[in-house]
């Protein structure tokens, strides 16, 4: 015991090592990462639009975040250390609340290694959410968000419809792994698992838009979400990078103008161009006052399909392995419903052998369809719907 005691006392004290801020997925990200775990509070600043973010115990040793405004964010004070706390000040644009803020372990990657990271996304919201999230100090990370719900259960049918769409089929096989197997094949397969186990909890009346090898077109697939007026709209994907064997995990995506970063980009223009291989047929148009409305349904739609992909991308973490920044978010065509959250889940990659055995296996399946019933059930709440 005197030697564990004294090697404890010898281990050098915590350290914040980096702060970033940028956007993620239409939303304003800010980062902590720190050499172990952070725990941190964020509380309205007691004059004016703001924030403060106050961590305890670790010694601050980063540099100042580059960049100091984005987003949401005006303006990041400089670290203010007192009685063991470290303050930074966040001057807001607009009034903001927490969307999500959860903790994510050191991982190396191609960029070098990464320490304990606190991620804090923020949204838009009115100033009476943002007084009410805020009418105490708010303890971090998150187990969900603060004030979003999912939309109420159609009156006639307690059962949440969730559309699963899997990718490609028919004349389209998707990505081709280096031993010849297409993505279409094992987006069905996983589908399919998804679905046996969703419909097996009695909460789920769960529609694909296709159960056999068939091509069915981008804006069918998204119709037939809005024609059943389903809940939720997951689509499955798996990627690949060519001659890139190492590159590999799981990415959740949503759908915004711009994307986070060149490869969601690229990943979309190469999904958007599936209707090529059937001759696409043009999107009808819409006039002015129509797409006033569904771009004012689109705003809850965003907010409820981020997190969505949040909670998805939690679920999927604690048995399948995840990309750096696994959520992202790019203009996919399929993801287009204003009405319906909807979130794309790239399996992995079958450019890498390790993914492709993964997933091609039944105990890859099983833990996919798993992670999906749990981030679904997280989403809707599960506990008030048992029973129906």
């Amino acid at each position: 015991m005197p030697g564990a005691l004294a090697g404890a006392a010898g281990a050098e004290p915590a350290r914040v090592t980096r702060l970033q801020l940028g956007l993620n997925a239409g939303l304003t990200r800010l980062v902590v990462e720190a050499s172990a775990p952070v725990e941190a509070e964020l509380a309205a600043q007691p004059a004016g639009l703001g924030l403060t973010l106050s961590l305890s115990g670790p010694r601050w040793a980063a540099p100042p975040a580059q960049p100091s405004a984005a987003g949401l964010v005006a303006g990041l004070g400089l670290p203010v250390q007192h009685d063991g706390r470290t303050a930074i000040a966040i001057d807001l644009v607009e009034p903001a609340v927490v969307e999500r803020a959860f903790r994510l372990d050191p991982q190396n990657g191609p960029l070098g290694s990464s320490g304990h990271r606190l991620v804090i996304d923020l949204r838009p919201a009115d100033p009476q959410a943002y007084a009410v999230a805020f009418a105490a100090p708010v303890a971090l990370p998150l187990p969900t968000a603060v004030d979003i719900a999912p939309p109420p259960a159609h009156a006639a049918d307690r059962r949440r419809t969730i559309v699963l769409d899997p990718g490609h089929g028919g004349q389209d096989p998707g990505a081709i792994s280096a031993s010849g197997r297409h993505e279409k094949d094992i987006t069905l397969a996983v589908a399919l698992a998804m679905a046996s186990r969703l419909r097996a909890t009695g909460r789920y009346h769960v529609i694909l838009t296709r159960d056999r090898d068939r091509f069915v077109r981008l804006n069918d697939r998204v119709a037939l979400a809005r024609k059943h007026e389903a809940d939720l709209f997951l689509s499955i994907h798996a990627d690949s990078l060519g001659g890139d064997r190492t590159t590999s995990g799981a990415t959740v995506y949503v759908r915004a103008d711009a994307a986070s970063d060149p490869e969601a980009e690229a990943l979309a223009l190469r999904e958007n161009r599936a209707d090529q291989l059937a001759g696409g047929a043009a999107a009808a148009e819409v006039d002015d006052v129509v797409s006033i409305l569904l771009d004012l349904a689109s705003r809850d739609t965003a907010r409820l399909s981020s997190r969505f992909a949040g909670l998805l991308t939690v679920a999927i973490s604690d048995g399948i392995a995840l990309r750096r920044n696994p959520l992202r978010a790019a203009n996919f065509r399929v993801l287009s419903a204003p009405d319906v959250p909807s979130a794309l889940l790239e399996l992995g990659y079958l450019s890498n052998p390790g993914d492709e055995a993964l997933l091609f296996s039944e105990s890859g399946r099983n833990r996919l369809a798993a992670a999906a019933v749990a981030a679904i059930d997280s989403f809707f709440g599960a506990e008030t719907q048992a029973g129906r």
